[in-house]
């Protein structure tokens, strides 16, 4: 009894520890307040940085679109990055060694998109 409750402890803990979430993309997130007007290139500028921030690698790829590749150990996302001087979206592309399966992925792709739209936030607006 006692070996088989150890082993469906083990199997949850481990499968909480793999927990995968939605793909989630941040869909037009507001560039400026009531206070600020912004420019594109003003928006570009503060994604640019922002993703260097966070150490993405990010280049541009066509008018109002940037690429976001991020690189962690063995892990790997790309994403697009859409803006204009009003709003910006970050969109899922691909990714490698991220358990994506269509709809979920890994919890570290929410914890770093989270991350990169505030860190684009904070050049925005502050």
């Amino acid at each position: 009894m006692f070996k088989k409750i150890a082993l469906i402890a083990a199997v949850t803990l481990s499968l909480a520890a793999c927990k995968s979430i939605p793909v989630r993309d941040y869909e037009h997130q507001i560039t400026s307040s009531a206070n600020k007007t912004l420019t594109k290139k003003d928006v570009e500028k503060a994604i640019i940085s922002a993703c260097q921030q966070r150490g993405w690698m990010c280049k541009a790829t066509s008018e109002g679109t940037i690429a976001g590749l991020l690189d962690v150990r063995k892990h790997q996302v790309k994403i697009d990055i859409v803006y204009d001087e009003k709003s910006y979206s970050l969109k899922y592309k691909d990714s490698m060694n991220m358990k994506y399966d269509g709809d979920s992925i890994h919890k570290k792709y929410g914890q770093w998109m989270n991350n990169l739209s505030r860190s684009i936030d904070n050049q925005l607006f502050y």
